[in-house]
């Protein structure tokens, strides 16, 4: 009784303020309290359904639009999936058409290749964001003529069948939106872009290894494209980009040196031909590939992610390439490495390279997929190349005590000041070091041990995750 005192002297103004927060459905079972929030249900302004179910919950979900009809209720938000092939787009058009007549300003509509016009979404003058998801735009006659939808800002397209023709027609009618998403479309030979006057961000995700993209925006400021292994791209445009973001795509000889100049932030995911970046202006950078590319440097950045994955043997002269490359920012968050195997280093020819300060990462994170026992020297020269605050390591049972034994041995170079006869030993002294090993069989997953031999278990997992917490 207490509780059911404590809800009912809520202020009906604070009631609607946490129903607003919720969703449909929890709206829905709050509903249940008092008639206050029941009350403050009936007037939710976000409404999402999920079809299929049985006929009587279409039935439920036609009474509840109804009753937004007839009482004339606000509607912000529409969310509609429908995730299977029926004849039941009578309904669904009919709700479409009351959140319309009720203001609603984004609509989310999912709907098994679902068949529908469009344009009489395009017909709210209140809507904000069209988001649409695994339906069809076609066949679709344009004898009636299309209403531009001046209102509309943001607009999402994923996995929608169209084709050129109603692509140009959609983004003509919107003159002025600042955002679009356009994500394994298909139905296109191609895809164009042009002259939108007003839009900030795009985002592209094509379905053909083969499909051109041409984009021609001026007042472009952000670019995701993720070109399906060899996409082809072609920016006409770009004085006001700011942020670009590539993968999968093979980059042409001088695709980044045209348009390097006006980037701050890039990214780059596994794309293939050009390995010179000019980072003269950028103050961003994450690179994520099978090769350390190269940076034609005029200043450092400010902040730099690298993800690499190893394939093959490697030589002193790699962990030099990582050192150079990752002393070009002030800082560096994470670095993530895939090794497939390990290989005895020559550290004498490390021992010729130190004319490059030894960079400092946040965070180091080592996949190690062998099994060929220690590799002493391999690690030594992974932590010659950078030193970490923290390493996280997912490897065998032996290569973790093979990173316990080089740490042990680094905090005593440290302890013993051995490194007043060996510039090598100074690379890679160790103040102290915390380690941290993963159990999912605990209640507190990660526990600590000690920095020495005899705190490891015997029977170790084979495979796990480690964490180390270094001071250098």
């Amino acid at each position: 009784m207490m509780e059911r005192a404590t809800i009912d002297i809520l202020p009906e103004c604070l009631i609607e303020k946490i129903v607003s927060y919720l969703s449909f459905e929890d709206a829905a079972k709050m509903s249940i309290l008092s008639k206050t929030w029941l009350r403050s249900w009936f007037t939710h302004p976000n409404i999402e359904f999920t079809y299929p179910y049985s006929g009587r919950n279409l039935e439920l979900m036609d009474a509840i639009m109804n009753r937004y009809r007839d009482e004339k209720i606000s509607i912000d938000k529409f969310e509609l999936s429908y995730s299977f092939y029926s004849q039941v787009s009578q309904p669904i058009d009919k709700w479409f058409y009351i959140a319309l007549q009720n203001g609603v300003k984004y609509v989310f509509f999912k709907g098994l290749d679902y068949s529908w016009s469009i344009f009489t979404i395009l017909t709210a003058k209140s809507l904000t964001e069209l988001v649409l998801e695994c339906c069809t735009l076609m066949p679709i006659s344009f004898s009636s003529g299309v209403t531009n939808c001046n209102s509309l800002r943001k607009l999402s397209l994923t996995r929608v069948k169209l084709d050129e023709d109603m692509l140009q027609t959609l983004l003509n009618c919107c003159p002025l939106i600042v955002s679009f998403i356009f994500d394994q479309c298909w139905g296109l030979e191609k895809i164009e872009l042009l002259n939108l006057g007003k839009i900030k961000s795009i985002s592209i995700k094509t379905r053909r290894r083969d499909q051109l993209v041409k984009i021609q925006t001026p007042t472009l400021e952000h670019l995701t494209y993720d070109g399906c292994l060899l996409g082809k791209l072609d920016i006409v445009e770009y004085q006001n980009l700011k942020s670009l973001d590539i993968s999968h795509m093979k980059i042409s000889d001088g695709f980044l040196q045209n348009i390097i100049s006006a980037l701050k932030d890039l990214k780059i995911q596994f794309c293939k031909g050009e390995e010179e970046i000019d980072s003269s202006n950028l103050e961003s950078l994450e690179y994520t590939g099978y090769k350390i590319p190269k940076l034609k440097v005029a200043r450092q950045l400010k902040h730099l992610i690298f993800n690499h994955y190893c394939s093959g043997s490697l030589k002193a002269a790699w962990f030099y390439n990582l050192r150079k490359f990752l002393s070009n920012s002030t800082s560096c968050p994470q670095v993530s490495l895939w090794f497939s195997q390990c290989n005895e280093i020559n550290l004498t020819d490390l021992q010729l390279h130190h004319g490059v300060a030894t960079p400092k990462v946040d965070v180091l994170n080592v996949d190690c997929t062998w099994r060929n026992g220690e590799c002493p020297t391999f690690l030594d020269a992974l932590l010659w190349s950078c030193h970490p605050r923290r390493l996280n390591i997912l490897s065998t049972s032996a290569t973790f005590k093979c990173f316990i034994n080089r740490l042990i041995y680094m905090k005593n170079i440290y302890m013993k000041n051995l490194c007043q006869y060996s510039p090598w030993h100074g690379q890679l002294e160790l103040k102290g070091a915390q380690v941290y090993i993963f159990d999912d069989n605990t209640s507190e997953s990660w526990h600590s041990v000690e920095l020495n031999r005899e705190e490891l278990s015997p029977d170790m997992p084979f495979y796990g995750e480690y964490s180390f917490l270094l001071d250098w």
